[in-house]
Formats: structure tokens, sequence, C-alpha cells
């Protein structure tokens, strides 16, 4: 168990950046999407139930964080919540770069930066925490 508490860094970023995402999916789910039109009840629910399973890594992160030391189920942890980001970073690079065709009209929300800073933040949280999580399990 490797008691350096770098190791931990990643799981509180996780922390400091999905818990405003979270909030923001479960508060103002609308704003995720493209257009008001978009957001029937079904995508709403969807939405907000995004949110409470980022709530839920969230929890997983501060009893992490409260434990002691590093140990192989803190650095499965960390990989695990690692492999999460690749999705929310496919997100940001379709949005950037996939051409998502927009309807007449339509205008992106750029809702917590929009979609060139949720690359970068979440391209740093893959990195971390995949880090993290192989040097834990060395």
């Amino acid at each position: 168990m490797s008691t350096h508490p770098l190791l931990k860094a990643p799981l509180l970023y996780h922390l400091a950046i999905e818990t405003p995402a979270a909030l923001s999916f479960i508060f103002k789910p609308s704003a995720q999407l493209a257009s008001a039109a978009a957001a029937t009840p079904e995508a709403v629910l969807i939405l907000r139930s995004y949110g409470g399973l980022l709530l839920s890594t969230n929890l997983l992160c501060a009893v992490f964080l409260a434990r002691p030391g590093f140990d192989s189920a803190t650095a499965l942890v960390s990989l695990c919540l690692g492999s999460y980001h690749v999705w929310p970073l496919s997100r940001a690079w379709v949005r950037l770069f996939g051409g998502m065709p927009m309807q007449q009209g339509e205008k992106e929300q750029k809702v917590l930066g929009g979609p060139g800073v949720h690359l970068v933040v979440h391209l740093l949280g893959l990195v971390a925490l995949v880090g993290a999580g192989l040097v834990g399990l060395s």
C-alpha cells in the first residue's frame, strides 16, 4: 500500500469537476440539449439520472479519499473512474470536430465552458486517474 498523497489527487480532481456537472444535469438538464424542443420529458429524466450517477461516483471518490493510504482497491477504483472519462471526452470531440448537424435556428449551448474545455478537463481526468491506478497496482 502506497501512502504517497499525490496518488489520491486524481480522485479529488474527479470529485471537483464532476460535482458541478452532476448538479447541472440534475437541476438544469435542458441546458445539455441543443434546443428546448429536444427537452422531452424522457430526455430530462435520462439526463437527471445521469446526474445522479455522477453524484454516486463522487460519493465513491469521497469514501476512497477518506480511507488511509492508496491500496489496490483504490487503484482499481481510479482505473474504473478513469475509464468513465473516455465517454465525455468522446462527446466533446464529436461536438468540436465531428460535425454534429445543427437544425436551423439552433445554437450550441456552452455549459460549464463548452466542448473545448470539456475535452481538456476529461483528458486530464483520464490520464490522471489511469496513471494513479497503474502506479497503485505496480
